[in-house]
């Protein structure tokens, strides 16, 4: 009696261990979590007017953001995106045209001229891999003269071979009044509401930060 208690024993053990073993077989490699962090990207906008053949283009290279990025089997995700463009970097080509966009576009009741921020909690893009280009859709909350309206891109994401850098196109529409912003016009020529959106900017992948003890704790 006790060898055959023995022998189920161990057939017991066995279907664990065989079962516990299939589990990790399957689950397979586990997504790897890195910092994503985005600096002097560009970013450009070109708006139609009353005029025909006169369209306002303006450009910045001082975009930043910064985002944690996964990398799993079919493809990335990234969370906790968050991206800024100081408005005063903006540029037209016109240094009037810049100081009255700053003024009517971008400074609040209050004078203030925050800068343009997006947020975005989670994006995902299957399919992205290493030495390939995959369509992405952005979406999230973006602030103009701080006000928040959704705002969404189609993004076209390229991760390089190695796989640590991305570079990232995309486009986009949004409309001032949305952010409560009246349509420029100067010596009779106005803008159009819809402003067309372009922004193109490379991140690498970095290591997360390191969470520290409190220096506070306990005497």
């Amino acid at each position: 009696m006790k060898r055959q208690a023995c022998i189920c024993l161990t057939a017991i053990l066995t279907a664990i261990v065989l079962g516990v073993s299939s589990v990790h077989a399957q689950s397979g490699p586990q997504p790897t979590t890195q910092m994503l962090v985005v600096e002097n990207g560009l970013a450009s906008f070109s708006v139609a007017t009353t005029v025909p053949v006169i369209d306002v283009n303006g450009k910045s290279t001082a975009l930043q953001a910064h985002a944690q990025i996964s990398r799993g089997g079919n493809g990335i995700t990234i969370e906790h995106i968050e991206a800024t463009l100081p408005v005063r970097t903006i540029k037209t080509g016109m240094a009037m045209r810049d100081n009255h966009m700053a003024e009517y576009i971008f400074t609040t009741a209050k004078g203030e001229v925050p800068d343009m921020r997006f947020v975005s909690e989670r994006i995902d893009c299957p399919g992205v891999a290493p030495g390939h280009e995959t369509a992405c859709s952005i979406s999230g909350m973006l602030s103009i003269r701080g006000v928040l309206h959704a705002f969404s891109l189609s993004a076209k994401v390229r991760q390089d071979a190695g796989g640590a850098s991305y570079r990232v196109i995309g486009d986009g529409i949004i409309k001032l009044s949305d952010y409560g912003i009246e349509r420029p016009t100067q010596l009779g020529v106005s803008t159009s509401d819809e402003v067309k959106i372009h922004l193109e900017f490379s991140g690498k992948e970095g290591a997360l930060p390191t969470m520290t003890a409190s220096s506070g704790g306990s005497k």
